[in-house]
């Protein structure tokens, strides 16, 4: 099924053009990217970039996050207290962004903020405990909203998954508006912790799922034997390497890989357990050959996810790709060698950089909600039908013995 969602999308952007902020906190947790983009009709893509910046976690905040992710260690008064703590960190990366683009905020009409996922669970799995699909990100929207004063949206996942979505992939709403030409099929490939992907067909249906893990893998075999690294700069590490072949089809057989989409994942599946897994199934391996492993799991499982679910549907003949995974040249020369049909593209060379590429797509996604547009895609996550994304906090500001809602969606006063 087509989804109107984009085209709409552009016409709100009819006659203006629109200044918005996405704030993303990826698997990584080294830092909060913080995207300032003009949304409108004047360019191709309809998005610009105005300025973008790595608004950095200190240390023991990212320790705080790990174990908000650790369901034996993390406890309540946690989990709450850093719900607020990393409200207020998304605040500063926004106003230290606003700052640095010398932009006035009341310029700004929406934040839209990701939030940090503490934890995911795409489907009830009773074996785990895993009792209801459930989604955490915390970063509380309200904090956001009142430190910057400009409306955010946050929390995007829910809805989908409480109309029976997955809650993931939130971005192929994103890339059918940036990327998709009528008449041509395109292919966007995300690189981050977790690789999704997007096909888009000539007439503009749309098929994304997560396809494994892309960088999460070899940036926790980085922390544990990369003295002090936390991911393979340039890849060079892993280049050193040999592939250990039989922990390569060992790995493959993860059920994850089989599994039909919709389907997302995340540190629950291929995070610390994984890897303990991982590392217990080459003892006698070296460090560098592990990572090689690592490094041709990522690109073996993506051509394997474009085989089995793609390319029977869909006949893109470009890709274009994006996260943080394009800054390792072994990667993608890996993805290159493996999915020979396609020519790669970095998505800079299409107009959106691709360090800022998620954060962006969480303005974008904003500026849908508030434009009352639906932007889950229930042909990629599984919903039972579209929904408007996120929660809103407004923004109120005291008028004599009264309140006035000083900014709402859509730039309007309302009483």
């Amino acid at each position: 099924m087509i989804n109107p969602g984009p085209a709409q999308l552009q016409e709100t952007l009819k006659d203006q053009s629109v200044l918005a902020i996405g704030l993303m906190s990826g698997t990584s947790i080294d830092a909060i990217d913080a995207a300032l983009i003009e949304l409108t009709r004047a360019t191709q893509p309809p998005a610009r970039l105005l300025h973008w910046l790595e608004y950095p976690l200190e240390e023991e905040l990212r320790q705080a996050i790990r174990l908000a992710m650790d369901p034996v260690q993390s406890s309540t008064p946690h989990l709450c207290q850093l719900n607020t703590r990393l409200g207020h960190a998304f605040a500063n990366a926004a106003m230290a962004l606003i700052q640095q683009a010398h932009i006035n905020r009341d310029q700004i009409s929406c934040i839209g903020s990701h939030g940090q996922t503490v934890y995911h669970i795409p489907i009830a799995d009773p074996t785990r405990g895993w009792i209801t699909p459930s989604t955490l990100q915390l970063g509380d929207p309200s904090v956001i909203a009142i430190r910057t004063g400009i409306p955010t949206v946050g929390n995007f996942r829910q809805a989908d998954m409480a109309a029976g979505g997955v809650g993931a992939p939130l971005i192929p709403f994103v890339d059918a508006f940036l990327f998709h030409t009528p008449g041509q099929a395109c292919l966007c490939q995300n690189l981050g912790g977790i690789a999704n992907c997007t096909a888009i067909s000539e007439q503009g249906e749309i098929l994304a799922f997560d396809s494994g893990p892309a960088n999460m893998v070899m940036d926790l075999l980085m922390r544990r034997f990369g003295a002090g690294m936390r991911y393979d700069r340039d890849g060079n590490e892993a280049r050193q390497g040999q592939i250990i072949g039989v922990l390569l089809e060992e790995a493959l057989r993860h059920p994850f890989f089989a599994k039909k989409p919709p389907k997302a994942t995340g540190h629950e599946e291929f995070g610390e357990v994984y890897v303990d897994w991982f590392c217990r199934q080459a003892p006698a391996a070296s460090w560098r050959d592990l990572l090689a492993t690592a490094c041709e799991l990522t690109a073996r499982s993506i051509a394997q996810a474009y085989d089995k679910f793609i390319f029977p549907q869909f006949r893109p003949t470009d890709g274009i790709v994006s996260g943080g995974g394009v800054r390792n040249p072994f990667l993608m020369e890996r993805l290159r060698a493996n999915v020979p049909a396609l020519r790669w593209r970095i998505s800079d060379e299409v107009g959106i950089p691709s360090d800022a590429k998620e954060a962006i797509g969480f303005a974008i996604l904003a500026w849908a909600t508030l434009n009352g547009i639906p932007a889950n895609i229930p042909s990629c996550t599984g919903a039972r039908i579209p929904v408007l994304l996120g929660q809103i906090a407004p923004v109120w500001q005291s008028v004599g013995h009264g309140s006035l809602l000083r900014k709402s969606w859509a730039g309007l006063d309302v009483p």
